[in-house]
């Protein structure tokens, strides 16, 4: 996730919708406890980041059945690094 904050944040991009697979994850960055291991620092890090650079962008959970288009597009996407334009499907 703080790999991704940083990346999207040097884009440039705002108003984006997280959404990740990852309850832990998801519940570790809406809590207010304090963890101070090295976990808990990171999503420290991603909170901080996240409050300077997107404000109106939400941070959810989706399970990873319901996410199965969205990794069928990634695999995809990473067997095809030309810059092509893609034709996407009404479904999506």
């Amino acid at each position: 996730m703080r790999t991704v904050l940083e990346w999207i944040s040097d884009l440039q991009f705002d108003n984006i919708d997280f959404a990740l697979d990852s309850k832990k994850v998801v519940d570790a960055f809406r809590t207010t406890v304090e963890d101070s291991s090295e976990f808990g620092c990171i999503i420290g890090i991603c909170r901080q980041l996240f409050q300077c650079k997107f404000q109106n962008s939400p941070v959810e959970f989706n399970r990873r059945q319901a996410n199965g288009v969205a990794r069928k597009l990634a695999l995809v996407g990473s067997h095809n690094t030309s810059s092509h334009i893609y034709d996407v499907p009404s479904c999506i």
